[in-house]
């Protein structure tokens, strides 16, 4: 079917949390995985992180979120989107803010997850809301028999 044609995005992309919303002190946060054969092969994905309130007043505050992958979901490595260079999410430096990427998954093992990184400087205990979903699409269906 013709994407334009379509009057549900659902059919189209599916929303997934990697990184469930979570209060966070400087650390890096592996997020669920996401297993593409049940998904029958994305080709596409959204990478979408958000930061929301931030506490202990830092003077700065630095989130960044990169995709990795897997072919047994065990063994994690950055995903190169083109062989060369990092999937990654805008980095974030406020509060209350969001930002994504779109990334082409031709390339990416059967596994995909986010890791989002929290840095702050300054503060007293300073920690941060965060959440990173991957919205995948553009399925690679079977041709029909």
């Amino acid at each position: 079917m013709n994407p334009s044609l379509m009057k549900n995005l659902g059919d189209i992309a599916l929303p997934l949390f990697s990184v469930f919303p979570q209060s966070s002190a400087a650390a890096t946060i592996n997020g669920a995985s996401i297993d593409r054969v049940a998904h029958n092969l994305p080709l596409t994905c959204l990478l979408h992180t958000g930061i929301g309130a931030v506490s202990g007043a830092p003077s700065a505050v630095l989130v960044t979120t990169l995709l990795q992958h897997s072919p047994d979901n065990s063994t994690w490595t950055t995903f190169l989107y083109d062989g060369v260079h990092q999937a990654v999410a805008p980095g974030l430096s406020a509060a209350s803010t969001d930002g994504s990427s779109s990334i082409d998954l031709t390339m990416a093992q059967r596994y995909i997850r986010a890791a989002t990184t929290l840095s702050f400087t300054g503060g007293s205990s300073p920690t941060a809301i965060v959440a990173t979903d991957i919205v995948i699409g553009g399925e690679n269906m079977p041709p029909a028999i």
